[in-house]
């Protein structure tokens, strides 16, 4: 394929104030599960590309939509504060996810979840129809965030309102149990991105129609590939899970021996001479308590690496999944003869701003997948160290008891306090044997992310040279 050329974008002669603005309607535009449709502007929003699909549905011609902004297709629906989140990742060269309601040319609507990636000097934008049971969740929050913002209008400027706004919806989000927009939207694309293939599966369509004879060989694998991975998450995810199940119970164990063996000392300073070796003992726990509470910071330092290894991963694959489909998709469309003449420039250039834009997130993944096997190998060592320090600990509770049922003078709190401890030890060992049979489980799953990233790296070398 032949290099990109660069054109000069000349912008509509027809600015949005002067076009007449269409009457929203009940009517949805026809936008079915299996379709993907994407397009391409500038940093100011003025639109470079459109591929056949996004004409089709937003009912304009390429006439229409090449130079004009982009926000010729809001609809008014839309709350003006999930745009300014929205812009607030991409003006930060961070990719971001969001439901977005348009307005076609028509009056007719048609929601999307909008992928916009910021890439060289454009921002790429893949949108595929909405359907999971979050996008009713959102829908819903769009609503109330919109009379919110309406309301704040009649109070203050539109700019305070909106930014009023955006807190009334970050805090609603907050209340569903999401720490950010960000923890939101890889949610919900996940749940998009799952209720999509599982619709694409019941009507039996797979990737290989668009396989065509202009398609890079390496595209298809890939895309399969990526799904392996994809599916392989479900393994790291029940390791996540185990982990928020039962770590921090498991880690919060330190701070309980600390108090105990702080008791142990004090009251061993009420002992006498001849019961020196139960001081002893009481010294012994406090040094044990100190070492356990260093393990186990480290591994907490563990799983907060893991689990943001594994979001990363999991929002990285996602968003490259549908890069290669909407690739895959557009070659199809190239093949079957569809081209335009309005744009900033043709298809095939269109298609290398594509292919070049999914290179890095590839070579992203590849490092993230690397990164993983020394990340579960480190959480495997942390529980085998957490086996030893109970180890310990029921030794020093053993030690103890012989030393108490030896003692001149009967010290109940003594006994207590190791009954205290022999406790917290027993319910940590359920817990950590759950833990670690999840763990030791699924610990050969770090030799499968090996051999696929063996083998995306085989395809991602073929991309880059093809």
């Amino acid at each position: 394929m032949g290099q990109m050329v660069e054109t000069k974008l000349h912008r509509n002669k027809k600015k949005i104030k002067d076009l007449k603005q269409p009457e929203p309607t009940d009517q949805e535009s026809a936008f079915l599960y299996h379709e993907l449709f994407f397009s391409i502007t500038d940093q100011k929003s003025f639109i470079e590309y459109g591929n056949e699909i996004f004409r089709r549905i937003s009912k304009y011609s390429e006439s229409d939509l090449a130079g004009q902004l982009h926000k010729v297709i809001r609809h008014p629906d839309m709350p003006r504060s999930i745009f300014n989140i929205f812009w607030t990742f991409l003006k930060n060269n961070r990719p971001v996810a969001a439901y977005v309601k348009n307005l076609a040319k028509d009056g007719s609507y048609y929601w999307v979840m909008t992928l916009a990636l910021p890439w060289a000097n454009s921002y790429q934008s893949i949108r595929l129809k909405p359907g999971s049971e979050v996008f009713e969740t959102a829908k819903k929050l769009y609503a109330e965030t919109l009379q919110y913002e309406k309301k704040m209008e009649q109070q203050m400027d539109k700019q305070s309102a909106m930014e009023a706004a955006e807190v009334f919806a970050l805090d609603a989000l907050n209340k569903l149990g999401f720490e950010s927009y960000e923890a939101f939207m890889v949610y919900a694309l996940q749940a998009e991105m799952c209720h999509r293939e599982d619709v694409l599966k019941s009507e039996h369509r797979t990737l290989d129609v668009y396989d065509t004879s202009i398609t890079p060989n390496s595209l298809l694998p890939i895309a399969n590939n990526l799904t392996k991975v994809c599916h392989s998450l479900h393994n790291l995810s029940t390791i996540e899970q185990a982990l928020d199940k039962h770590a921090e119970y498991i880690l919060n164990l330190a701070q309980s021996i600390l108090l105990l063996s702080l008791n142990a000392q004090i009251g061993s300073t009420k002992l006498d001479k001849s019961d020196i070796s139960l001081s002893v003992v009481a010294e012994k726990m406090g040094e044990q308590s100190q070492k356990g509470e260093l393990q186990l910071q480290i591994m907490r330092e563990n799983i907060k690496e893991l689990n943001t290894l594994a979001s990363k991963l999991n929002f990285d694959i996602i968003v490259a999944k549908l890069q290669v489909e909407m690739i895959l998709m557009f070659y199809k469309e190239i093949d079957d003869g569809i081209s335009s003449e309005a744009f900033m420039y043709r298809e095939e250039h269109a298609i290398v701003q594509l292919i070049d834009a999914l290179k890095p997130r590839i070579k992203q993944i590849l490092e993230e997948i690397g990164a993983l096997p020394e990340c579960l190998s480190e959480i495997v060592y942390g529980v085998q160290n957490i086996e030893k320090f109970l180890m310990v600990l029921r030794f020093i509770h053993t030690t103890g008891k012989v030393e108490i049922s030896r003692m001149k003078s009967n010290f109940e709190s003594f006994g207590t306090t190791f009954d205290e401890l022999i406790r917290e030890v027993e319910s940590t060992e359920v817990h950590l044997k759950q833990l670690s049979d999840v763990v030791y489980n699924n610990k050969d799953i770090a030799i499968l992310y090996t051999n696929i990233s063996e083998r995306l790296t085989q395809l991602n070398e073929h991309l880059i040279h093809a």
